[in-house]
């Protein structure tokens, strides 16, 4: 496992491996995104493709290759070259810097056995969801005989989904800093109100239902012209596990979220 964020103190003998990913299609769609996962089906229009969240259906018209996990390309859509020289729609950027510690999560294994360990950030502007970040990996050796995940934004581990008409690079993941790169349609500038919330699945990994566990809001002023910059500070307070005897968080509430102007943006 991996996270650029300073890891909560979780057990004095812990040991931090690297979570391995098990090998995955790649299917890079006509817009630059990428997805990860194993084609179950293929249709005349789309295509059925398993990930790490959950099963998703692909039109194969938003497809331009699938890159096998052997090396082979197999291009579905081949590049319009006359519309890839034309420019990209303005966006209006937001950019949230990520400092402090990481948001986290553990379960007993023995009342939850099927518990899914998907953790997710969602990221709201007014009412409407504009990125969610995805972590379904979990982390064993943070507490041992506990399910536990730590919250990555590190690219190899974390999942993306973009709103309607949004643009969602990769974060941007540095020891004690994260940034997050949003582009939403320029109809979205002027005063919102934006909504952060990590996410725990109360449902099943193929019908999951999202609960929040911790979240902040804070007033947002989006400019056409130039990047809005929010500082979010993460402070873990007094938050633990309880042990196997109770078999619950505890004070998970005490996680804190601060939502901010960037100084010197």
């Amino acid at each position: 496992m991996s996270s650029s964020l300073t890891r909560p103190a979780l057990a004095a003998a812990a040991v931090l491996l690297l979570a391995g990913t098990a090998a995955a299609d790649v299917f890079v769609l006509v817009n630059g995104d990428r997805i990860s996962g194993r084609q179950v089906a293929a249709g005349k229009r789309n295509l059925l493709v398993q990930t790490a969240f959950g099963r998703l259906t692909i039109p194969r018209e938003k497809v331009e290759q699938i890159i096998r996990d052997d090396g082979k390309v197999e291009i579905v859509n081949a590049a319009d070259e006359a519309a890839a020289a034309l420019p990209l729609p303005e966006k209006t950027r937001l950019i949230l810097v990520v400092l402090g510690r990481s948001f986290w999560y553990a379960w007993d294994p023995k009342e939850f056995p099927q518990q899914d360990p998907t953790l997710r950030l969602e990221v709201r502007l007014d009412e409407s969801v504009v990125a969610t970040y995805v972590d379904a990996h979990a982390d064993p050796n943070d507490i041992p005989k506990a399910l536990v995940n730590t919250f990555s934004f590190s690219p190899e581990e974390i999942g993306r989904e973009a709103g309607r008409g949004v643009l969602l690079p990769p974060p941007e993941a540095r020891p004690g800093r994260i940034v997050l790169k949003i582009d939403v349609p320029d109809s979205m500038a002027g005063a919102r109100q934006l909504r952060l919330a990590y996410q725990i699945n109360v449902g099943s990994a193929t019908s999951p239902s999202w609960k929040d566990v911790t979240v902040a809001t804070a007033p947002c002023d989006l400019h056409a012209d130039t990047p809005t910059f929010l500082q979010v500070k993460q402070d873990p307070g007094r938050m633990e596990f309880s042990g196997m005897m109770r078999r619950r968080m505890k004070l998970v509430e005490t996680f804190r979220i601060e939502v901010a102007a960037e100084s010197g943006s």
